[in-house]
């Protein structure tokens, strides 16, 4: 099988696209038919070997999928063969974008009806981790506020429509650019970040939801309310005092709560560029800052057999 492989750290160069066994789910694993692979930032972290969870090379990149059940290994009783599925491989975050990949049972769950292979590989990092920032860390509730740091972003547009759907009031801080896209989700709040000094237009906020970090992030504290919450998913330092940082962590309980939401429209995914598994390569340029268009990069890998 296919398979997008590093055999050492470094650039986007590093990538290539080659033939390798094809694995077998141990237990309390599933063996995937691949059908679409999200192409994301922390890819490129462990490409160039700072991430702190990934293993040495040679490694298959990607986490975020979506496929078919090809087997079920030892142990495990909610998926079976020709099973549609959606989530991601392992806590490592690695092995995705191949033709089959062996995921941890506990980190997938059943793919929404509503969506497509590459928009559901699309979804489950960036949604997990918008859901966890805004219920499990910040605890916000209907009638608070949040502040959604990159509210454009992937993770961020998530947090907004998570938000809006809960009744919770949103301040977007994101470039004007972006103001189409945050009205078209709800937003009625928008602080464009690129303006000198926006910090003094800030109203006081429940909670401050960062998926950017940085100088930004950091002009934004002073606007959380006494007993606030600080929650950010951008491991730089130093982070501002009381912000939680956290890694999202998918399980088949968080995206079984996420799929009734994109099954009745309350959130939606965003595809940006679409590109075969032979171009994992250039799908990582595109991480580096390659023109691409503008959502989760997604390699579309196979089609369901007939």
């Amino acid at each position: 099988m296919k398979a997008a492989r590093i055999h050492s750290f470094g650039p986007p160069d590093v990538v290539v696209v080659e033939d390798v066994p094809m694995p077998s789910p141990g237990p309390g694993e599933v063996l995937v038919r691949v059908m679409a692979a999200g192409v994301a930032p922390w890819d490129a972290i462990i490409r160039e070997g700072k991430s702190k969870v990934s293993p040495q090379p040679p490694l298959t990149l990607g986490s975020d999928l979506s496929g078919v059940v090809e087997k079920a290994g030892s142990g495990v009783i909610d998926f079976a063969p020709a099973d549609e599925v959606y989530g991601v491989t392992n806590p490592q975050f690695c092995g995705a974008q191949a033709e089959f990949a062996v995921a941890t049972a506990g980190m997938l769950a059943p793919k929404p009806h509503s969506l497509g292979h590459v928009q559901a590989a699309s979804a489950p990092v960036i949604a997990v981790t918008a859901w966890q920032m805004l219920f499990e860390y910040a605890q916000a509730v209907r009638g608070q506020t949040a502040m959604v740091v990159g509210a454009a972003g992937n993770v961020g547009a998530y947090a907004v429509q998570l938000a809006v759907d809960a009744g919770i009031h949103v301040v977007a801080i994101a470039h004007l650019a972006d103001e189409n896209l945050l009205r078209s989700l709800g937003v009625k709040t928008i602080i464009d970040s690129s303006k000198p000094a926006f910090e003094r237009d800030l109203p006081r906020v429940d909670a401050i939801l960062d998926t950017v970090g940085g100088s930004t992030f950091q002009r934004c504290v002073a606007a959380l309310k006494p007993g606030g919450k600080l929650v950010t998913s951008v491991s730089t330092q130093p982070q501002p005092a009381g912000a939680t940082f956290f890694y999202a962590e998918v399980t088949t309980a968080r995206l079984q709560t996420l799929t009734p939401l994109f099954d009745t429209g309350r959130i939606t995914t965003r595809v940006g560029s679409i590109l075969p598994l032979s171009e994992a390569r250039q799908a990582q340029g595109m991480l580096a800052g390659a023109p691409h268009q503008p959502g989760k990069i997604v390699l579309e890998i196979g089609h369901p057999q007939r």
